[in-house]
C-alpha cells in the first residue's frame, strides 16, 4: 500500500502515516453529526422535542459561543496533552452525550446538553485535528495533506448522512413512527462516534512530549505577534463565509428559478461527495504553486460564480447552468477550506505550536457562525423574492473578493520573509 502512496506523489512520511489521516478525517467528519443532525430532520426535531425555531436556533448559538471560547484555550490544551488522548476523549464523551440525548429531555436539559457538545466537540479536539494531520506529514506535502483530511471528511460526512437515513427510516418503520426513527438514527451516531474514538486510539501515535517542548506563555505571546497567524485568520474568516452561505443557494434554486424540493435536496446531499475533488486536487496544486497562489485563485472563482448564477435569467430553463455554476463554486470552496491550513508551514509557524496557532486561527476565522444566519434571515425577510438574495448574495461576493486581496497581502509577505532567508 505504501508503495502504491508514494507513486502518487506522497512522502514516505506521509505514506507510513495515511491511514492515521484518514481515521482522523473520519472522526472529523463524525464527531459533528451529533451536535448538528438536527438540521438534517430539521421538522421531525421540532415535533419530537415540541421546540420552536427561534428555540432551535439557541442550540446554533450556543455552539457559536462555546466554539468561539473553546477554540481560543482548547489550542493551548492540544499543545500542552497528549493528541491522542484529547482526540479519544472528545469522540468518546460526545457520543455519550448522545445516548443522554434519548432521555426525556426538557428544553433546558437539551440547552445543557448542546452545551456540553460545544465543550466536547470544539473545545480541544478541531486543533487536535490540525496539529495530527500536520506533524504526521512531512513539509513537501502539507497541501496534500490537508487536501486528503478534508477530502476524507466530506467522504465521512456523506457516507455517515446516508447510514444516518437509513438507521431513521428502520426506526420509524411502516408506521413512519418519528419518535423512533429519531432514536434509531441518534443511536447510530452516538455509536459510530464512540467507535472512532476507540480507532483514534489505536492508530494515532503521537509520542510522549518532553517537558521542554510544551507550549509555554512566552510561547503563546510570540505565536500572537505573528502576522501569518492572523492573515491565516481572516483568510479563513472570508472562506467561512461562503461555508455557511451554501445553504442558501438550494433554497435559490427552488424559490427563485423554481427547481422542485427533490431537486434541491439532491442537489445539497450531492455536493458532499465533490469535496474529495476540490480537497485532494487543491493539495496537489498547493505543493506545486504555494497556498497563497492557489486560494487567490479560489476566490476569484467563487466571486464569478456567485456573479454569473445572479445574472442567470429568473426561470427554470437556468437550472441546469446554475447547478453547474454550483459545483465550480463549492469545488473552489473545498480547495479553500482545506489549503488555508497548509498556509501555517508556508507561514513558518513552528510546529510544536501548531495546535495552539489553530486554535488562534478558528477564534478568529469562525466568527462567522455567530452573525452569518442572522444577517442572511434578516436580510432575506425584509427584502422578499429575488431582491433579497440578490442582496445577500452580494455580500457573499464582496467577502470573496476581500480574500483575494488577503491572499495577495498573504502572498507578498511570504515571498518578502523568503527573500530575507535567502539572504542570510
Amino acid at each position: 500500500m505504501q508503495n502504491l502512496l508514494r507513486k502518487i506523489g506522497l512522502s514516505e512520511k506521509m505514506s507510513r502515516n495515511f491511514w492515521g489521516i484518514m481515521i482522523i478525517a473520519f472522526a472529523g467528519a463524525i464527531i459533528y453529526g451529533l451536535p448538528y443532525f438536527r438540521y438534517d430532520y430539521y421538522d421531525a426535531y421540532l415535533q419530537v422535542y415540541n421546540l420552536t425555531d427561534a428555540q432551535m436556533g439557541v442550540f446554533g448559538s450556543i455552539l457559536g459561543v462555546f466554539g468561539m471560547i473553546s477554540y481560543l484555550f482548547g489550542g493551548i490544551v492540544c499543545d500542552r496533552f497528549s493528541t491522542r488522548t484529547i482526540l479519544t476523549v472528545s469522540l468518546i464523551g460526545t457520543g455519550l452525550g448522545g445516548f443522554v440525548h434519548l432521555l426525556p429531555l426538557s428544553y433546558t436539559a437539551l440547552i445543557c446538553l448542546y452545551a456540553f457538545w460545544g465543550c466536547s466537540s470544539l473545545f480541544a479536539f478541531w486543533p487536535c485535528c490540525i496539529k495530527a494531520v500536520r506533524v504526521l506529514t512531512g513539509a513537501d506535502d502539507q497541501g496534500k495533506a490537508f487536501g486528503f483530511f478534508e477530502g476524507g471528511r466530506g467522504i465521512g460526512a456523506a457516507l455517515m448522512a446516508s447510514g444516518a437515513v437509513f438507521a431513521f427510516k428502520i426506526g420509524a418503520g411502516a408506521v413512519e413512527d418519528q419518535v423512533a426513527g429519531m432514536k434509531a438514527a441518534i443511536i447510530f451516531y452516538s455509536v459510530l462516534t464512540i467507535v472512532m474514538g476507540i480507532l483514534a486510539w489505536f492508530t494515532v501515535k503521537d509520542g510522549k512530549m518532553e517537558e521542554s517542548d510544551k507550549i509555554s506563555f512566552k510561547g503563546i505571546g510570540e505565536l500572537i505577534k505573528m502576522p501569518a497567524v492572523w492573515i491565516i485568520g481572516l483568510a479563513t474568516l472570508c472562506n467561512y463565509v461562503m461555508t455557511l452561505s451554501i445553504y442558501y443557494f438550494t433554497p435559490y434554486l427552488t424559490e427563485i428559478l423554481g427547481a422542485s424540493v427533490v431537486f434541491g435536496a439532491a442537489l445539497a446531499a450531492g455536493k458532499r461527495w465533490l469535496s474529495l475533488l476540490g480537497s485532494v486536487g487543491g493539495g496537489y496544486i498547493t505543493d506545486k504553486i504555494g497556498a497563497g497562489r492557489i486560494i487567490f485563485i479560489s476566490f476569484l472563482v467563487m466571486a464569478a460564480g456567485t456573479i454569473a448564477m445572479l445574472a442567470l435569467p429568473q426561470n427554470s430553463g437556468s437550472v441546469l447552468i446554475f447547478v453547474i455554476l454550483f459545483f465550480v463554486v463549492y469545488t473552489f470552496y473545498n480547495v479553500n477550506y482545506a489549503m488555508t491550513w497548509s498556509m501555517m508551514d508556508e507561514g513558518a509557524i513552528p510546529e510544536k505550536l501548531s495546535g495552539t496557532a489553530a486554535g488562534l486561527i478558528s477564534t478568529v476565522g469562525y466568527l462567522p457562525e455567530i452573525f452569518i444566519s442572522l444577517v442572511a434571515g434578516y436580510t432575506l425577510d425584509a427584502i422578499p423574492g429575488y431582491g433579497g438574495y440578490k442582496t445577500y448574495f452580494t455580500f457573499v461576493i464582496v467577502m470573496m473578493l476581500a480574500g483575494a486581496v488577503v491572499s495577495l497581502i498573504w502572498m507578498k509577505m511570504t515571498k518578502k520573509n523568503k527573500a530575507k532567508a535567502e539572504e542570510k
